[in-house]
């Protein structure tokens, strides 16, 4: 397993404020979207932004799992667990979720010069690479370990 990268303790509280921000906003999305139903998500936003040329094969399963996968991965992210992959999946997620707004017109159409899934994008990378920092559970559970050697 990769050893995490050592970071100062301004850094550290700089991942947890991103973290906290782009954890919880996965969190609450996915679960407003299970708590509403995930079928009607499915026949409604989901449903409505799928590219044609997706099969329902992959679509429907992709679709009915992605506000649980939301729920789970931003939650884990927000507590800072499995850090690198919690950010990684939400860094999919958004990749997806730009690709299919921009295939059905719906990338540009908001107030801002672009959607704001580009900004989030780029604090998921960011976790992806620097992984949770020192306050989360990721880096309690690391320095527990290295504490027993």
């Amino acid at each position: 397993m990769k050893r995490p990268i050592r970071v100062s303790t301004a850094v550290s509280v700089l991942l947890l404020l991103n973290r906290l921000s782009l954890g919880l906003y996965f969190g609450f999305a996915g679960l407003g979207k299970v708590q509403a139903g995930v079928e009607k998500f499915y026949n409604g936003a989901f449903t409505a932004m799928k590219p044609l040329w997706l099969p329902d094969l992959l679509a429907k399963p992709y679709g009915y799992a992605l506000p649980y996968l939301e729920l789970i991965f931003g939650f884990t992210l927000a507590i800072g667990l499995f850090g690198r992959i919690s950010a990684g999946a939400v860094t999919f997620m958004l990749v997806s979720i730009m690709i299919a707004q921009l295939l059905a017109d719906k990338f540009f159409s908001g107030p801002g010069p672009f959607h704001t899934n580009v900004i989030l994008l780029t604090i998921a990378v960011l976790l992806t690479y620097y992984g949770s920092g020192a306050f989360s559970l990721d880096g309690l559970i690391n320095k527990r370990g290295r504490g027993r050697r």
